[in-house]
């Protein structure tokens, strides 16, 4: 009976054992640590025995896996020190390298910042040493990231090498800008070198021509995109690339200015313009055409004939020129095409000046090629550079600092009212001293292209020519005075003109406001605000400067005005007509002395923003002081502008506000 039931107690366990074995199996277990953890006894009932201890392959096998283990370490350890040394070895090579690189850039804004300093030939001498050094610091940057082990190893990894081939670009479009901004300073200390007073030498003009051109060829593909850079460098390559096109686009320019500047000046024949001196203080667009004058260029040299007062050159019929039907309506009665003072009414020199040349070929019998309007202003411009004229019928010397008190007050003081038949304007005169003074006196030519580019982009030097391939250039240049040339959709300039026969605006100035607001729909309403401030002195007896006309002003003084604001093209403006590519709008003011008066125009832009963006181009009256303009802007619920709220400047050359917009 015992052995029956120790057979029964044997099988129980066996059993047992099995079905835990089939669990641990299901379980993913393993069976044999299952045996080793468990508590039960063994199957016969003897008590469990103790593991025997790990025999020598199995230590000997842990031995290896630890050694394998330590031998990995090393080599990771090894390769992080050698990782590390190279990448503190490019570290120390790009900061070398970005020390050079900031020690140019530093020596190239010292330049762009101070662009007078290539108006002399020591500044220019200065220019180009600087430029060579710059040179040299871009080859020592570029010595520094080539010669680097660190770089050389680390820039074969897939992201390294485009971070060291940028670098490397960077240092190689810098050193070739040196090197033709150095090629072009020379070419124009050459040109200066060879000419001398009222002669430009036509080869050496020719040569700068040619190296303008080819430094923009040299420098446009230098602009490329900065995708896979990161900063700094992208940053770097991106400033890089805006400055590279700005300076591409001034060389194309550039080189279309000095192919005009050839024939203008007679390379290909001997060219003859009518020099028409704009009296500021008798506005117009521009100022009043009241003495003119003939400058001729033959083979690089220029001269001016005598200056005359328009009263010897009368005409009895209007010039036989077309007058635009928008001309014709605003200006028409002002009679531009038989009266001198009204050729420059409107805001498009370009038809003023081929208004001017039918009226001097009627009225003198000659032919002139092209017209050039200068005022006051410009020829301040021009007495710095030659230094004080003397001028028949003045009795003083005419300065920089004297001429436009002079021509434009002292002159009418003391005249009285009535026909002034003994008296003439003198700004012509005063332009032909200061040409005649350039041949004993020498100008740089740096300077004197400085000083007439200034002017221009003022509007106070204007130039009209009949080939219209050299009034194309004109145009392109901003220098043939029209208003329509840049964004003519969204341009806005304004204009206060005389209105009386007295001298006035030298006592005028003008405040500006405009008040944008961007509708829900997208359109622009803009409220332009024209302030004009009459500081003429009160009390005063009557004269020639300060009148009264008896028609248009009663008192000393008192000023009359013609206000207009030429709109964008397409924009709506109640009464508006289509007239110097613009849409405009005429209202009067009178304003005694000491006093001032507030007219206001509205102009509705459709379609305000394009591309993102809302902009605004201005374009200035070529006053004695630039008129103040203040822009105030506000948007609807819609949309949500970017940029200053409201923008403070002197309008004294043209330029575009922009402000970002997005709808909601």
């Amino acid at each position: 009976m015992a052995a029956l039931r120790h057979r029964g107690q044997r099988r129980y366990h066996q059993f047992r054992h099995g079905l835990g074995h089939f669990l641990d199996h299901q379980r993913g277990v393993d069976h044999k640590h299952r045996r080793r953890s468990s508590s039960s006894v063994p199957a016969d009932g003897s008590p469990r025995q103790k593991a025997r201890p790990r025999d020598g392959a199995t230590r000997a096998a842990r031995r290896r896996r630890w050694a394998w283990l330590w031998i990995g370490l090393g080599i990771v350890v090894v390769i992080l020190v050698a990782v590390g040394l190279l990448a503190w070895n490019a570290y120390r090579s790009l900061e070398r390298a970005k020390s050079s690189l900031e020690e140019a850039r530093s020596a190239v804004s010292g330049i762009t910042d101070n662009p007078n300093t290539l108006l002399s030939a020591d500044g220019r001498a200065g220019a180009v040493k600087t430029l060579r050094q710059v040179a040299a610091d871009a080859a020592a940057a570029r010595a520094n990231l080539t010669g680097s082990a660190g770089l050389s190893t680390l820039g074969r990894l897939p992201f390294a090498d485009t971070q060291r081939d940028g670098a490397l670009t960077l240092v190689d479009d810098l050193e070739t800008t040196a090197r033709t901004g150095t090629a072009l300073i020379t070419r124009v200390n050459d040109l200066v070198s060879a000419s001398s007073g009222t002669t430009v030498a036509l080869p050496q003009l020719k040569a700068l021509q040619q190296e303008v051109a080819r430094a923009a060829h040299t420098l446009a593909p230098l602009a490329k995109p900065v995708g896979g850079l990161i900063s700094p460098l992208a940053s770097a390559q991106a400033t890089f690339d805006r400055e590279d096109a700005k300076v591409v686009r001034l060389l194309h320019q550039g080189t279309a200015v000095l192919s005009y500047a050839l024939p203008f000046l007679g390379a290909d024949g001997p060219r003859t313009y009518l020099l028409a001196g704009e009296n500021n203080a008798e506005m117009r667009d521009q100022g009043a055409v009241l003495s003119v004058a003939e400058l001729t260029a033959t083979d690089g040299t220029f001269s001016m004939a005598t200056a005359e007062s328009i009263g010897t050159l009368p005409l009895k019929t209007p010039a036989p020129v077309a007058v635009p039907a928008g001309t014709q309506q605003i200006f028409g009665p002002l009679q531009p095409t038989r009266v001198w003072q009204s050729t420059n009414a409107t805001a498009t020199f370009p038809w003023s000046g081929l208004d001017m040349q039918a009226m001097y070929g009627q009225a003198a019998v000659r032919h002139v090629d092209g017209v050039i309007g200068v005022d006051v202003p410009a020829l301040a411009s021009l007495l710095k550079l030659t230094g004080p004229v003397t001028v028949p019928g003045i009795g003083k010397p005419i300065s920089a600092t004297n001429v436009t008190p002079v021509l434009l007050n002292q002159l009418y003081q003391g005249y009285p009212a009535g026909p002034q038949t003994v008296r003439h304007d003198d700004i012509s005169a005063v332009a032909r001293a200061a040409v005649d003074k350039m041949k004993t006196e020498h100008v740089d030519l740096a300077a004197l292209a400085k000083a007439l580019a200034t002017d221009v982009a003022g509007r106070h030097l204007l130039v009209w020519d009949e080939t219209p391939s050299y009034e194309r250039t004109l145009v392109h240049a901003g220098a043939s005075g029209a208003v329509d040339t840049t964004d003519p959709t969204r341009t806005f300039h304004v204009a206060v003109e005389s209105a009386t026969a007295a001298k006035l605006d030298y006592f005028v100035h003008v405040n500006l406001r405009m008040d944008v607001t961007l509708q829900d729909q997208g359109t622009a309403v803009v409220y332009t605000y024209v302030t004009i401030i009459n500081d003429a002195p009160a009390g005063q007896k009557s004269s020639y400067q300060l009148g009264p006309d008896g028609v248009n002003t009663s008192v000393p003084g008192q000023y009359a005005a013609r206000v207009l604001l030429w709109s964008p093209r397409g924009s709506q403006a109640a009464g508006g007509v289509d007239e110097s590519g613009l849409v405009v709008n005429e209202t009067a003011a009178s304003v005694l002395p000491q006093q001032r008066q507030t007219v206001l125009f509205k102009t509705t832009i459709p379609h305000a923003v394009r591309n993102g963006r809302l902009d605004l181009h201005l374009v200035p009256q070529p006053t004695l002081s630039p008129a103040s303009l203040t822009v105030n802007i506000a948007a609807g619920p819609d949309w949500t502008l970017g940029g200053p709220r409201r923008v403070t400047r002197a309008v004294n050359k043209a330029f575009t506000l922009s402000w970002t917009a997005t709808r909601h």
